[in-house]
């Protein structure tokens, strides 16, 4: 196997994908500052990879992305130039970036959004620093390929979920922020949980393993596509939280909607007829057998 090099390897994704795939080589910013263009340098001439999974990201909730907006902005534009210029430089042979599906328009005339949507509209304002960040690595991929004929690409995911999030209420996503304060009800005997919005968002969950996996396939296979990773699963917020409390085997605890707090965007559901088509035997685990899965592993320990 020619030489990986995987960026954000102790992330949640990346823990995932070092189970499957163990022959890469897995970083994180302990061993290379991805802010610091001499780091990157660094890191390409230390290692030497012949193809590159982009997985280091600057990522949170919706509300610590609206209180750091400039950090979520500047972090993730400079990380991603400066792994995809050396990538160039040093003549890697592909490059596949991870972004996320809310890059994708706040506002679009039919859902699910597809791959082609992606420019046609302003992310929410919510995520904005965030998702245009993103966006624009997607632009500078396309812009190698157009220019220099290279093999870059990218997928675009719907929201992640795994035993290896952020358990977090503010940087944590929202599916193990979930989890943690089911946990936190049950253990204090408390009576309901919050959710921050009114709870009428729709939201696709994927478990951060499946994604693992389409990750290593596209890999492995040489695919040079990009397209977007989901589940056809696709439910409102207060939907989610019914689940998990279904999952966590919860049946008194009651839910308290901040309606004070923004809800993100109300709808972003993603398109997955390319994944279909290429990866048509992949089976993604069920919300509920995921929740339950990472709930009972968090009890346990």
């Amino acid at each position: 196997m020619k030489k990986i090099l995987v960026t954000g390897g102790t992330g949640l994704v990346g823990t995932y994908l070092k189970k499957i795939l163990p022959d890469a080589t897995y970083v994180s910013s302990k061993d290379y500052n991805l802010l610091d263009k001499k780091e990157v340098q660094r890191m390409f001439t230390d290692i030497k990879p012949r193809k590159i999974i982009h997985l280091a990201a600057r990522v949170g909730g919706v509300h610590h992305n609206i209180q750091e907006p400039v950090k979520y902005f500047e972090e993730n534009l400079l990380m991603n130039t400066f792994v995809l210029q050396e990538s160039f430089l040093n003549n890697v042979e592909s490059f596949l970036g991870i972004l996320s599906s809310c890059i994708y328009p706040n506002d679009v005339k039919s859902y699910p959004i597809k791959e082609e949507n992606l420019l046609q509209g302003a992310p929410h304002q919510d995520l904005f620093s965030y998702s245009y960040a993103k966006r624009c690595l997607a632009i500078q991929i396309d812009a190698y390929n157009k220019k220099y004929n290279t093999k870059y690409n990218y997928l675009i995911p719907c929201n992640l979920y795994g035993e290896y999030d952020k358990f977090d209420p503010i940087e944590g996503h929202f599916v193990g922020a979930l989890i943690e304060k089911i946990i936190n009800a049950k253990k204090n005997g408390e009576k309901s949980i919050e959710i921050f919005g009114d709870g009428t968002p729709y939201r696709q969950f994927m478990h951060a393993r499946d994604l693992a996996q389409i990750i290593k396939m596209t890999i492995l296979k040489n695919i040079f596509l990009s397209f977007n990773v989901a589940t056809d699963e696709n439910y409102t917020i207060k939907k989610i939280a019914e689940i998990a409390f279904e999952a966590c085997g919860i049946q008194n605890l009651k839910i308290y909607f901040d309606k004070n707090k923004p809800n993100g965007q109300l709808r972003k559901d993603i398109d997955i007829t390319n994944l279909k088509k290429l990866f048509p035997d992949f089976k993604p685990i069920n919300l509920i057998d995921g929740i339950k899965e990472i709930y009972n592993k968090k009890i346990d320990n």
